[in-house]
């Protein structure tokens, strides 16, 4: 059920680099193969641009290993 209310729909996440939002994000992308788009807002933070916090805090967290097993090259 929550599989089609979610098919080929946009889902924008906030906070997505913290704890929470990790999982939820990761969750999504795992659990809902079908969605169109994934938009998060990221914002800068003590020094830190936008890219490096997403590199940082998303790309690089054990959080998605998973993800990084299953899609591997692709997963970046």
């Amino acid at each position: 059920m929550i599989i089609d209310f979610y098919q080929n729909k946009n889902v924008f996440i906030t906070g997505s680099t913290g704890f929470l939002g990790k999982v939820v994000l990761f969750k999504f992308l795992y659990a809902l193969p079908n969605l169109n788009k994934i938009y998060i807002l990221i914002r800068n933070k003590s020094g830190s641009s936008v890219i490096e916090r997403f590199k940082k805090d998303i790309i690089d967290s054990p959080c998605f290993d998973k993800l990084r097993e299953i899609h591997q090259n692709n997963f970046d």
